[in-house]
């Protein structure tokens, strides 16, 4: 007789634990140890206390993907591969590149439900010393960066209402506005997580907002016949590929953010 099948919530913890042999001592490390920022799950190892809603999680998401890339990386796309048709077709592919890793990321989120994304699935695939390399990598350059070019696009834009580019003292209000905004956005969400959620719910809500008066306007365009700049097709489309890769990197940039939510899956 061939071998007895085994239960299936039997079956699903031995794979896990083939899968994730890390995760899982980790779990019974936590669950020996005493903290008064977090609650106990008796079913897995100690997460932070859930803030986020369905709702919320949603606008969280749409909020970090609408960054501050889809502003500023259209005009660098077109500019790179010098016709609109190669542009699109930059922009398909990049959206078509971020459903997969989003896909991917929603498996994973569902296999490992902890707090810290691809620093958890690095620690489980290959250790801690790579995710703990991966983790100081995104908080000194990667995370760092992107914070600042936010901070800087959403300060130019500000500033620009109010101040000409051309004023000498234009550059300096910039970086100082950029400056407080990420002192602001820190100090907020060391406040309340739940004072984080809200705000970051209100400027997902302020950017749709944004985008669909651009989307109008260009609609309104379009119906009165301005249709000059896309009739060209792929007419002076560079064959350079450094140029296509420049554009690649625009065009993900405007879609990243689709990994936030598995950064923050304890607390969903």
């Amino acid at each position: 007789m061939g071998k007895l099948m085994q239960p299936p919530e039997e079956h699903e913890l031995t794979e896990r634990s083939k899968l994730i042999p890390i995760l899982d001592r980790d779990a019974e490390c936590c669950e020996r140890r005493d903290s008064t920022e977090m609650t106990v799950n008796n079913d897995g190892p100690k997460e932070l206390e859930a803030h986020f809603t369905l709702l919320s999680t949603v606008l969280f998401a749409v909020g970090q993907t609408i960054g501050s890339g889809i502003f500023v990386s259209p005009n660098e796309v077109i500019k790179q591969v010098g016709s609109p048709g190669m542009a699109l077709v930059i922009w398909v592919l990049s959206g078509f590149i971020s459903l997969t890793g989003a896909l991917a990321f929603a498996e994973l989120g569902t296999m490992i439900k902890r707090s810290g994304g691809e620093y958890q699935y690095i620690r489980a695939a290959y250790g801690k010393l790579p995710a703990f390399v991966y983790l100081w990598m995104c908080g000194v350059i990667r995370n760092s960066m992107g914070c600042a070019v936010i901070a800087l696009t959403f300060s130019s834009y500000l500033t620009s209402l109010f101040i000409p580019h051309t004023h000498p003292t234009f550059i300096i209000i910039k970086k100082s506005g950029a400056a407080a905004a990420i002192v602001f956005i820190i100090a907020v969400n060391t406040y309340s997580t739940k004072c984080g959620v809200v705000m970051a719910n209100t400027f997902c809500v302020l950017k749709l907002l944004a985008l669909s008066v651009l989307v109008l306007l260009g609609a309104w365009k379009l119906g009165q016949g301005e249709v000059e700049n896309i009739s060209v097709g792929f007419e002076g489309t560079d064959m350079n590929p450094g140029t296509w890769t420049t554009a690649f990197f625009a065009a993900l940039w405007s879609y990243s953010g689709w990994n936030c939510i598995n950064m923050m899956a304890g607390e969903i």
